[in-house]
């Protein structure tokens, strides 16, 4: 599914052509990713959030890396992602991600049309965050839900929605 060795390839090439970390997000992450987490501790980590990574996502922590290099400012490692996803729901993750992800197809609803709890976590229930884009916005993975296993794009401080 992953190719682990062209990835860490590909990662230390792009570190050698960006040695100061100039490429945005490099900074964060310089190129790299995390250490690969065993299949014990992400089933520890599924256990706890009560819900099963897809496998693709799975297999990713396992043979490839947990955090680091990604899209925007890189990707989370696992408890990063549980801890910041915590503060979203401002009361715990307890039912977060076991809750399924509200929506099926883009939602972004006119900022006349916002209810007002636009901010909440309910909105984007059933996702764990992967990645920061910037500026308050998220990439997220569906975990539970009719579209688990896809990415989308959480942009709601700039009414772009879920």
């Amino acid at each position: 599914m992953w190719n682990a060795d062209l990835i860490h390839r590909r990662l230390a090439e792009i570190q050698q052509q960006d040695p100061e970390h100039k490429i945005f997000g490099a900074g964060r992450h310089h190129h790299r990713l995390g250490p690969r987490l065993s299949t014990r501790e992400v089933t520890a980590f599924e256990r706890k959030i009560g819900v099963e990574l897809p496998e693709s996502f799975r297999t990713f922590l396992t043979e490839v890396g947990n955090g680091g290099a990604g899209p925007s400012y890189g990707l989370y490692e696992l408890e990063e992602a549980f801890r910041l996803d915590a503060i979203e729901t401002h009361e715990g993750p307890l039912h977060f991600y076991t809750t399924p992800f509200p929506h099926t197809v883009n939602w972004n609803p006119p900022l006349e049309a916002q209810p007002e709890d636009y901010e909440e976590g309910r909105w984007i229930t059933g996702s764990l965050v992967l990645a920061e884009f910037g500026c308050g916005a998220f990439h997220r993975l569906v975990l539970n839900g009719k579209v688990a296993g896809e990415v989308w794009f959480d942009d709601r401080c700039a009414d772009g929605g879920a």
